[in-house]
């Protein structure tokens, strides 16, 4: 009798799902590309977001305000003014920045002292 309802079941499905015009048979189901889990382990790659979202900037004096922003971020610094430095703090970040760019000198190779009669005996066949 169980054999028996879940054939009429299936039979009953395949019913409905046949007579549903073409347009509405796949109205349940989800692609790869709506899916919930999609952005599970990395962000969204998008150009534009639907919304905007709270995000903390900090402007050039220090002082801090929050604000709503196209791309989801937790912080946004504004970039400093190089005409309003003095000469002396325009010199200053410059030095930093080239420090930045210095080469760094190559360090010498280091001196192997691997003998090699020491442990031949291991891969040559008695």
């Amino acid at each position: 009798m169980a054999a028996k309802g879940s054939l009429l079941r299936l039979l009953w499905q395949r019913v409905v799902t046949g007579a549903a015009p073409e347009s509405c048979r796949h109205l349940y189901t989800s692609s790869w590309r709506a899916d919930c889990n999609r952005a599970l382990l990395t962000r969204l790659h998008r150009q534009t977001y639907a919304r905007l979202y709270p995000v903390l900037l900090v402007k050039q004096d220090g002082s801090t305000i929050h604000i709503r922003y196209r791309e989801p971020r937790r912080m946004l610094t504004m970039p400093v003014d190089l005409d309003s430095l003095s000469p002396e703090e325009r010199r200053a970040r410059f030095r930093k920045r080239e420090a930045k760019f210095k080469e760094k000198k190559e360090e010498p190779e280091l001196s192997d002292d691997f003998d090699v009669e020491q442990y031949k005996r291991f891969w040559t066949k008695k």
